[in-house]
Protein backbone atom coordinates (compact mmCIF):
# COMPACT_ATOMS: atom_id res chain seq x y z
CA UNK A 1 0.00 0.00 0.00
CA UNK A 2 1.53 3.60 -0.98
CA UNK A 3 1.87 5.64 1.76
CA UNK A 4 -0.61 9.04 1.71
CA UNK A 5 1.06 12.26 0.29
CA UNK A 6 0.52 13.95 3.63
CA UNK A 7 2.31 11.37 5.67
CA UNK A 8 5.01 11.04 3.21
CA UNK A 9 5.90 14.52 3.04
CA UNK A 10 6.42 14.60 7.18
CA UNK A 11 8.04 11.40 6.73
CA UNK A 12 10.45 13.30 3.93
CA UNK A 13 10.98 16.19 5.88
CA UNK A 14 11.73 14.27 9.14
CA UNK A 15 14.12 11.78 7.46
CA UNK A 16 16.26 14.62 5.79
CA UNK A 17 16.21 16.50 9.02
CA UNK A 18 17.25 13.21 10.82
CA UNK A 19 20.00 12.13 8.58
CA UNK A 20 21.53 15.96 8.08
CA UNK A 21 22.30 15.84 12.56
CA UNK A 22 23.21 12.08 12.35
CA UNK A 23 25.95 13.59 10.36
CA UNK A 24 26.19 16.51 12.27
CA UNK A 25 25.74 18.78 9.19
CA UNK A 26 24.12 22.36 9.37
CA UNK A 27 21.17 22.94 6.59
CA UNK A 28 23.74 25.11 4.80
CA UNK A 29 26.57 22.50 4.67
CA UNK A 30 23.61 19.98 3.14
CA UNK A 31 22.16 22.71 1.04
CA UNK A 32 25.52 23.22 -0.93
CA UNK A 33 26.31 19.74 -1.51
CA UNK A 34 22.80 18.73 -2.84
CA UNK A 35 22.76 21.95 -5.11
CA UNK A 36 19.96 23.68 -3.55
CA UNK A 37 18.68 26.76 -1.86
CA UNK A 38 19.02 26.51 1.98
CA UNK A 39 15.45 28.17 1.90
CA UNK A 40 14.20 24.81 0.16
CA UNK A 41 16.10 22.45 2.34
CA UNK A 42 14.55 24.37 5.49
CA UNK A 43 10.88 24.19 4.12
CA UNK A 44 11.51 20.34 3.17
CA UNK A 45 12.58 20.42 6.84
CA UNK A 46 9.61 22.37 8.24
CA UNK A 47 7.07 20.46 6.37
CA UNK A 48 6.46 23.68 4.00
CA UNK A 49 7.40 22.38 0.98
CA UNK A 50 5.86 19.97 -1.46
CA UNK A 51 9.16 18.96 -3.11
CA UNK A 52 10.11 17.68 -6.70
CA UNK A 53 11.53 14.39 -7.15
CA UNK A 54 14.48 16.15 -8.60
CA UNK A 55 15.23 18.62 -5.51
CA UNK A 56 14.65 15.09 -3.30
CA UNK A 57 17.17 12.86 -5.53
CA UNK A 58 20.05 15.40 -5.19
CA UNK A 59 19.08 15.45 -1.75
CA UNK A 60 19.74 12.04 -1.31
CA UNK A 61 22.73 11.65 -3.16
CA UNK A 62 23.98 14.49 -1.02
CA UNK A 63 23.46 12.14 1.76
CA UNK A 64 24.84 8.95 0.11
CA UNK A 65 21.21 7.78 -0.09
CA UNK A 66 19.41 6.22 -2.61
CA UNK A 67 16.16 8.47 -3.02
CA UNK A 68 13.66 5.31 -2.30
CA UNK A 69 16.20 5.43 1.11
CA UNK A 70 15.22 8.68 1.60
CA UNK A 71 11.40 7.45 1.39
CA UNK A 72 11.08 4.66 3.35
CA UNK A 73 11.40 3.86 6.59
CA UNK A 74 14.86 3.00 7.53
CA UNK A 75 14.38 -0.77 8.94
CA UNK A 76 12.48 -1.33 5.08
CA UNK A 77 15.36 -0.34 3.28
CA UNK A 78 17.84 -2.20 6.03
CA UNK A 79 15.58 -5.14 5.20
CA UNK A 80 15.23 -5.28 1.50
CA UNK A 81 11.15 -5.44 1.78
CA UNK A 82 10.27 -2.08 -0.63
CA UNK A 83 6.67 -1.06 0.11
CA UNK A 84 5.52 0.88 -2.83
CA UNK A 85 5.69 4.65 -2.83
CA UNK A 86 3.35 7.30 -4.31
CA UNK A 87 6.10 9.68 -5.21
CA UNK A 88 4.15 11.90 -7.86
CA UNK A 89 0.51 13.04 -8.70
CA UNK A 90 -1.17 14.81 -11.47
CA UNK A 91 -3.45 16.85 -12.29
CA UNK A 92 -5.96 14.34 -12.34
CA UNK A 93 -6.22 11.94 -8.96
CA UNK A 94 -5.87 9.07 -11.44
CA UNK A 95 -2.77 10.01 -13.06
CA UNK A 96 0.24 8.64 -10.24
CA UNK A 97 3.96 7.52 -10.37
CA UNK A 98 4.83 4.81 -7.68
CA UNK A 99 8.08 3.29 -7.32
CA UNK A 100 7.57 -0.38 -6.69
CA UNK A 101 11.10 -1.35 -6.02
CA UNK A 102 14.57 0.04 -6.01
CA UNK A 103 18.27 -1.60 -5.82
CA UNK A 104 21.72 -0.78 -5.71
CA UNK A 105 23.15 -0.61 -8.99
CA UNK A 106 26.46 2.03 -9.97
CA UNK A 107 24.80 3.65 -7.66
CA UNK A 108 20.46 3.12 -8.15
CA UNK A 109 17.90 1.41 -9.97
CA UNK A 110 14.38 2.29 -9.52
CA UNK A 111 11.13 0.36 -10.80
CA UNK A 112 8.06 2.46 -11.17
CA UNK A 113 4.58 2.47 -12.23
CA UNK A 114 3.44 5.95 -14.02
CA UNK A 115 -0.14 6.21 -14.64
CA UNK A 116 -1.37 8.96 -16.78
CA UNK A 117 -4.96 10.23 -17.07
CA UNK A 118 -6.18 11.53 -20.85
CA UNK A 119 -5.05 14.84 -21.43
CA UNK A 120 -2.29 14.53 -18.35
CA UNK A 121 1.27 14.99 -18.55
CA UNK A 122 4.84 14.24 -16.36
CA UNK A 123 7.61 16.88 -16.51
CA UNK A 124 11.02 16.00 -15.60
CA UNK A 125 14.10 18.04 -14.89
CA UNK A 126 17.01 16.58 -16.09
CA UNK A 127 18.81 14.11 -14.07
CA UNK A 128 22.30 13.92 -13.04
CA UNK A 129 24.95 12.63 -16.15
CA UNK A 130 24.75 9.17 -17.22
CA UNK A 131 21.93 8.49 -15.55
CA UNK A 132 18.78 6.19 -17.89
CA UNK A 133 15.61 5.30 -18.23
CA UNK A 134 13.68 2.20 -19.30
CA UNK A 135 9.97 2.48 -20.17
CA UNK A 136 7.69 -0.17 -21.09
CA UNK A 137 4.30 1.01 -21.98
CA UNK A 138 1.78 -1.41 -20.41
CA UNK A 139 -1.31 0.64 -21.59
CA UNK A 140 -2.38 3.27 -24.14
CA UNK A 141 -0.26 5.16 -26.13
CA UNK A 142 2.56 7.04 -24.69
CA UNK A 143 4.18 10.65 -26.55
CA UNK A 144 7.55 11.01 -25.34
CA UNK A 145 8.95 14.27 -25.64
CA UNK A 146 12.85 14.82 -25.43
CA UNK A 147 14.23 18.28 -26.57
CA UNK A 148 10.97 18.52 -28.12
CA UNK A 149 11.40 15.49 -30.47
CA UNK A 150 8.54 13.54 -29.62
CA UNK A 151 7.76 9.90 -30.29
CA UNK A 152 4.50 7.56 -29.34
CA UNK A 153 5.11 4.67 -27.71
CA UNK A 154 2.32 2.17 -28.27
CA UNK A 155 0.64 -0.34 -25.40
CA UNK A 156 3.54 -3.46 -25.36
CA UNK A 157 6.67 -1.70 -26.91
CA UNK A 158 9.59 0.19 -24.99
CA UNK A 159 12.42 2.23 -24.62
CA UNK A 160 15.73 3.50 -23.57
CA UNK A 161 17.10 6.86 -23.04
CA UNK A 162 19.74 9.22 -21.22
CA UNK A 163 17.56 10.86 -18.79
CA UNK A 164 20.26 13.55 -18.38
CA UNK A 165 17.66 16.17 -20.50
CA UNK A 166 14.38 17.69 -19.92
CA UNK A 167 11.80 15.01 -21.10
CA UNK A 168 8.29 14.94 -21.09
CA UNK A 169 5.75 11.80 -20.89
CA UNK A 170 1.98 12.91 -21.87
CA UNK A 171 -0.97 11.20 -22.47
CA UNK A 172 -3.00 12.77 -26.19
CA UNK A 173 -5.01 9.65 -25.92
CA UNK A 174 -8.67 9.39 -24.69
CA UNK A 175 -7.78 6.43 -22.62
CA UNK A 176 -5.51 5.86 -19.56
CA UNK A 177 -1.81 5.06 -20.12
CA UNK A 178 -0.18 3.01 -17.99
CA UNK A 179 4.03 2.11 -17.96
CA UNK A 180 6.81 0.60 -15.89
CA UNK A 181 9.65 2.21 -15.85
CA UNK A 182 13.26 1.82 -14.99
CA UNK A 183 15.42 4.99 -13.28
CA UNK A 184 18.96 3.65 -13.50
CA UNK A 185 21.68 5.51 -12.23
Amino acid sequence: MAKSSGHLLKHISERVRDERRRRAWSQQLLADRAKVSRRMLAAIEGEESNVSLTTLDRIAAALDLRLADLLHEPAASESGSFEPILAWKGKSKRSVGTILQSMPATRTVELWELTLAPGDSYRAEPDRRGMRELLYVTAGVLTLDIGGKRQRIAAGKSIAFPSDQKYLYVNEGKTMVRLLKNVID
